[in-house]
């Protein structure tokens, strides 16, 4: 990845996921999760625009009318890129989330499972010390361990009478295991579409149901496999109230979805710049301040950006006292754009731009 010079640019507020700011002290899973979306960043899409370019490929960049899940293009598994899916908690899992997800000695991160379960990764220089997300090495860690299927776990853990410790990557190979139908039914009546049962209004409701717990989440009405695991875990986080960020990055869409505690969805892609847009910019950065060029990703000339969206969601995709509530809800929108920024590609000092870039509903 090309380093730049940062550029003097006001960034925004202080959000829920981005502990750098100045609200507040800095705690260690803050700080985890800002150095984990940094890294994912890097490995999820700047490396991936780089494997593209090695082999020859054009990079699947997100149009402005794709930006909202509900309007992405379907589109197949995409080779050259780089997939995550991480858990982080802060603090350890809960007793009764054991059944959901599959932590055992058979796939914590040690020496010996790595080389059972993943035999074909080059992990000689492994030491336990690398796992802490607080260690340079951990960042090679993660990589190899982001090729594998299922996820990666990361947790806090605490000893009886002393205070947390640094967050620690804990787990490999985590499979999710929990009903699509129940976690369907489960967010169908927490918002008041159905009263008990799942296919009470039948099965045409019930896919309906289906394309907007996947919209809720901020993904595509097909997703699956990474998506669907992300969408089932960051559901169970919440009912039971842990505090976690859920990171994935899947072949199929190109780009990178943070979900956590927040009451957003955030969403990072790369984006190509076109003249209209490099002028519309420009005079965005200059209203934001900025006295010099803003560096884009593989120098100027490419015009590819780093590009953040978060969404909030609607009324419709809120819980309500109207129950049953009305079927056509399930045509509306669940989720919109709460705000746009370009980002710089420095990771060392992330500064934004706001900016309008995607296309809106009509």
């Amino acid at each position: 990845m090309e380093k730049f010079k940062p550029v003097l640019v006001p960034t925004a507020s202080p959000r829920n996921d981005d502990p750098r700011g100045e609200a507040g002290p800095i705690d260690a899973y803050g700080a985890a999760a800002a150095r984990l979306t940094d890294f994912l960043i890097g490995h999820a899409l700047f490396d991936s625009y780089v494997n593209y370019e090695i082999h020859g490929e054009a990079y699947p960049f997100v149009e402005p009318d794709a930006v909202l899940p509900r309007h992405a293009a379907v589109a197949g598994e995409r080779r050259y890129q780089n997939t995550a899916l991480i858990f982080l908690l802060d603090g350890t899992l809960p007793p009764g989330l054991n059944k959901h997800f599959r932590l055992r000695a058979s796939n914590r991160v040690t020496w010996g499972n790595l080389n059972r379960i993943a035999p074909h990764l080059d992990c000689t220089d492994y030491k336990a010390a690398h796992c802490a997300l607080d260690t340079p090495e951990v960042e090679g860690l993660l990589k190899k361990l982001c090729s594998l299927d299922y996820a990666v776990m990361i947790e806090r853990p605490t000893t009886k009478g002393e205070a947390p410790g640094p967050c620690v990557v804990t787990h490999m190979h985590v499979k999710v295991e929990r009903l699509t139908d129940v976690a369907i039914r489960n967010l169908a009546v927490e918002l008041g579409y159905i009263d008990r049962r799942l296919f009470e209004r039948g099965e045409d409701y019930v896919d309906a149901l289906e394309a907007k717990y996947f919209e809720y989440y901020g993904f595509s009405h097909n997703a699956s496999g990474r998506k669907g695991a992300a969408a089932v875990a960051a559901q169970l986080f919440a009912e039971y109230s842990v505090r976690a960020s859920v990171f994935v990055a899947s072949q199929e869409d190109a780009r990178l979805t943070v979900l956590d505690d927040g009451p957003l969805i955030t969403q990072y892609m790369l984006i190509q710049f076109s003249e209209e847009d490099r002028i519309r910019f420009d005079i965005a950065a200059k209203a934001a301040g900025l006295t010099s060029e803003f560096p884009s990703f593989r120098g100027d000339g490419y015009q590819v950006m780093l590009y953040r969206v978060r969404f909030r969601r609607t009324a419709a995709g809120l819980p309500s006292d109207e129950r049953p509530r009305p079927a056509s809800n399930l045509q509306a929108p669940w989720i919109e754009i709460a705000d746009e920024a370009i980002l710089s590609p420095d990771a060392e000092k992330r500064l934004e731009v706001p900016f309008a870039w995607a296309k809106r509903d009509a």
